[in-house]
């Protein structure tokens, strides 16, 4: 196995910053509804066994910084900053602290668990009485939880990559799944969170008002460690974002429209507002939450983790209107090479294309820039 310090001399001596600043710009301009000749595409693919770096096994990165940011670099979210050259897509080279969704839940006592290469999770309290113990915890002390490891992460990757000048100048290092004030409190709470919402709205307002009150708190101290931008926009999942901030909001699937405004909505637009706004996101079929997210005054825009569930000729009409860009629509092949993606999306939209093989994302990402 190579060291970690040949990996990072090695993408300190081929990464180009002028291939970064070209996507970068290709992101931007999409993301702000300006007229573009192409809309950003991020490639995904399974990591190909014969290549010199190799990614290690997923469970064993959260007790070691030095794998953790050896796979941040060779293999994230099913892209490589490693391999980029030779994919050569509008990949923005990003790494985090990747301890997954439990970072907030972890702060107000939630038990982390992890097993074999799953992300780890939270064992939600058994009963009522044991989740009302988070109303006892201090959101804004983050010796709690694995608030420390995540803060010690990002100070390790810092003095790690200081003698590596032109590595730090093309990666940027950027905030952690830091979850929203509803999934967060879902971790928590477990499958019961839904009936509370009905039986006890008052459990839910406390609650999802500590959440996020939290993770603007833990936003805010982190940002002494991330390099993200340019202004106005950020990164998470691997691609561009706009805004500072992403909101987790998977468990919205769940409930309908009308709880979602009345009792959720105010807490996202907490965290937006503070953090000077930024997008959502959730996996599942959403649609039907999205013209409430859409009137949150802070969005900037919303991040889809499949986008294929959702009525995506519905919602680009209401999110041209509003101007707030989609994230992650991820196309068919044939509509991709063919032209008709951006016939359908002319802009406002990112994309990402899911290719079986790194063979096909090298194919995917030639054909599509040269189409």
């Amino acid at each position: 196995m190579e060291s970690l310090k040949s990996l990072l001399q090695f993408l300190n001596d081929t990464l180009d910053p002028d291939i970064g600043k070209t996507i970068e710009d290709c992101h931007r301009r999409a993301l702000n509804w300006e007229p573009v000749d192409r809309l950003p595409l991020v490639v995904t693919y399974p990591y190909p066994g014969s290549q010199r770096f190799q990614p290690f096994p997923h469970r064993e990165v959260f007790s070691n910084p030095e794998k953790m940011l050896w796979n941040e670099l060779v293999h994230a979210f099913d892209t490589s900053i490693c391999l980029h050259s030779e994919i050569n897509d509008d990949l923005p080279l990003t790494i985090r602290a990747n301890f997954g969704t439990v970072v907030i839940a972890s702060l107000f006592g939630g038990t982390v668990e992890q097993r074999e290469d799953n992300p780890p999770w939270i064992r939600h309290f058994e009963t009522k009485d044991e989740f009302k113990t988070i109303f006892g915890k201090d959101p804004h002390d983050f010796s709690q939880g694995i608030c420390p490891q995540v803060i010690a992460r990002y100070r390790f990757y810092h003095e790690i990559t200081g003698d590596y000048p032109n590595l730090k100048k093309c990666i940027k290092i950027v905030m952690p799944d830091l979850q929203g004030p509803l999934d967060s409190l879902e971790l928590l709470r477990g499958s019961e969170i839904y009936t509370d919402f009905i039986l006890d709205p008052e459990l839910i307002e406390t609650g999802l008002s500590l959440m996020a009150e939290s993770q603007v708190a833990f936003a805010r101290h982190l940002q002494q460690f991330t390099t993200d931008g340019p202004a106005g926009f950020s990164h998470q999942h691997a691609v561009t974002i706009k805004g500072n901030i992403l909101i987790r909001n998977d468990s919205a699937i769940m409930i309908s429209p009308e709880m979602y405004a009345a009792q959720v909505a105010p807490y996202d637009e907490f965290v937006l507002n503070q953090l000077s706004g930024g997008g959502i996101h959730s996996c599942g079929k959403i649609d039907f939450n999205i013209p409430e997210i859409f009137k949150l005054k802070s969005i900037k825009c919303f991040d889809f983790g499949q986008s294929y569930l959702n009525d995506m000729n519905a919602i680009y009409p209401l999110a041209r209107e509003k101007k707030i860009p989609l994230i992650r629509y991820r196309p068919v092949k044939e509509e991709l090479l063919s032209g008709k993606t951006h016939e359908q999306f002319p802009t406002g939209v990112s994309l990402v294309y899911d290719a079986a093989s790194f063979d096909e994302a090298v194919y995917i990402t030639k054909h599509y820039q040269n189409r």
